[in-house]
């Protein structure tokens, strides 16, 4: 019975373990100044002052304005992507964990 409580502490010690080295993954990326201190509203310069030049640019298909996207880093052997989108006006509309590409999608496609 002793060795089963034993054994059973150790497996619960080392899930504790695994899930704090996730969660200090997840935190490094949510530090990150785009993803940190990016807000709506802002201008494309007053972002690219706080977060640099992004991955990649484009013009949004199935939505108004352009599209940025950041790579934050690798997770699990995954590029980590936030993409941060601007309207018509050059003013930050929307940002997310996620890359251009995967926001602007169709919204008829899920129909």
């Amino acid at each position: 019975m002793t060795k089963l409580m034993g054994l059973m502490g150790g497996v619960v010690a080392l899930s504790i373990l695994s899930g704090c080295t996730a969660y200090d993954r997840a935190e490094n990326f949510v530090t990150k100044p785009v993803v940190q201190d990016v807000k709506k509203g802002m201008t494309k310069q007053q972002v690219r002052d706080i977060a640099g030049p992004p991955a990649t640019e484009i013009s949004m298909v199935h939505a108004r304005g352009t599209c940025q996207t950041y790579v934050l880093g690798q997770r699990d052997g995954k590029q980590q992507t936030y993409f941060v989108s601007y309207s018509d006006t050059g003013r930050v509309m929307n940002y997310g964990f996620q890359s251009c590409k995967e926001y602007d999608t169709d919204p008829q496609s899920g129909q």
